[in-house]
């Protein structure tokens, strides 16, 4: 039978009597093994010993302390606490399990996620917390101490200095969360956060109304546990600090016209009419279009970008190059020697060029005094990693330095569509 604390109230209210005696097999709520311990009450079997109800003791009355198992079966809504000791499934250590498995349900997720972006060195110390958090569970299931020795190469005491003072030791000062830290320090807080939650139901399971903590080793281990992840989020705050970062500029298919070829398409005297400022200074989209034709087909509304340059030049995209039927020749922008040529048509006029029709080679506008800062001279040609749900390494990106540019990198949209890049999406600069 299970006695709950009325009834184990009812019983007792009558005499007030020290010893309550239920019948084999009986099964305890937790609120009825609260009452007896509130009230300084034995609780006998049947013919048998007095059974223990403390915290950590037997929730189920049977004799020889439950030394063989009860050949009752186990109701629904309970399971096993400690050995055959059944509690009711809410009971605050099982509250406790279950937020301990939802943590290591987000280690492994945060393990997978990280290893997809080539973060291998963090996906070792999540490895290494996770064994941690198994190794307290079953220290608590054992009711064995726990015994914190080290983590991720730090002591306790290290990691507690280290989280409350990160500017000494990472240099970068307790700053609030901010979405363009990266996914990376998003996961870390989502998974400190996460044992925040586990160190609330720790409380609700090992601390009683007087405030004693009968697991304070596992406490410990929790609190550290959440400064640790802090720890590796400032660490990566701060090498993100040190990286050389660019937001991402998708260009598609557009045309730069001679002042000779814009008179002839859009008629004599017509000055271009900006529709949009670019992200680079004096740059701008044009409320003009044209349409591109080529051997096998055309392209309708491409849009003028100005000002007017000395040479016309159309870029497109490799995909477009298909559709035109000219071959994708690749080149910096403002070096068309050996690309095709186009047929331009506008409201007023059509022109030949002989030659223009590019897919832009990639390439990073960067202003003079972040050059200096990092080290990168006009014309050279380094590595990027775009960021994204679909990481892609580019090589070979040609890096253009002014003090009238401002730092963005420059991909067309087949580039841009083949890392799920959009504009603003950021471009690490690996090296040379």
């Amino acid at each position: 039978m299970i006695l709950t604390e009325s009834e184990l109230r009812s019983r007792w209210h009558k005499d007030k009597p020290s010893v309550v005696t239920v019948p084999v097999g009986s099964v305890l709520t937790p609120s009825a093994r609260d009452f007896l311990s509130e009230h300084n009450i034995q609780l006998c079997v049947e013919g048998g010993a007095p059974v223990d109800t403390g915290r950590n003791a037997m929730a189920t009355a049977h004799p020889a302390a439950q030394a063989s198992k009860n050949t009752a079966a186990k109701p629904e809504h309970m399971t096993h606490l400690f050995g055959q000791q059944l509690v009711a499934k809410t009971h605050p250590v099982i509250a406790w399990r279950g937020q301990m498995d939802l943590f290591d349900c987000a280690l492994v997720e945060a393990q997978v996620r990280l290893a997809a972006a080539g973060e291998d060195e963090l996906v070792i110390s999540l490895e290494e917390i996770l064994r941690f958090a198994q190794r307290m569970m079953a220290a608590q299931v054992r009711q064995e101490p726990f015994v914190f020795a080290e983590l991720c190469g730090w002591t306790a005491e290290q990691i507690h200095d280290m989280s409350h003072y990160p500017d000494r030791y990472f240099g970068v000062p307790h700053t609030a969360m901010d979405y363009r830290d990266g996914p990376v320090v998003a996961r870390l807080n989502f998974l400190r956060a996460k044992v925040r939650e586990v160190e609330l139901a720790a409380g609700r399971a090992f601390i009683d109304k007087n405030g004693k903590c009968e697991r304070s080793d596992i406490m410990q281990a929790l609190n550290r546990l959440s400064s640790l992840l802090y720890v590796l989020l400032c660490r990566e705050r701060a090498g993100r600090k040190q990286e050389k970062r660019l937001p991402i500029g998708v260009s598609n298919r557009h045309v730069h016209l001679s002042a000779e070829h814009l008179a002839v398409l859009f008629g004599s005297g017509h000055a271009l009419t900006v529709a949009k400022n670019l992200s680079q200074p004096g740059q701008f989209a044009a409320q003009e279009t044209v349409r591109i034709v080529g051997p096998k087909g055309f392209i309708d509304n491409v849009r003028v970008l100005g000002p007017v340059r000395q040479e016309t030049q159309i870029e497109i995209s490799a995909t477009d190059s298909f559709v035109l039927g000219i071959p994708a020749v690749v080149r910096d922008s403002g070096h068309p020697d050996g690309s095709p040529g186009l047929r331009l048509a506008g409201p007023a006029g059509e022109v030949t060029v002989n030659r223009g029709a590019i897919v832009a080679a990639r390439h990073i506008h960067m202003h003079s005094d972040q050059a200096a800062a990092w080290h990168i001279q006009d014309g050279q040609r380094v590595r990027i990693k775009v960021e994204s749900e679909r990481p892609i390494v580019f090589n070979d990106v040609l890096v253009r330095v002014s003090p009238q540019f401002q730092g963005e990198v420059h991909l067309d949209t087949d580039e841009a569509n083949a890392a799920l890049a959009k504009n603003g999406t950021v471009a690490l600069i690996l090296g040379v």
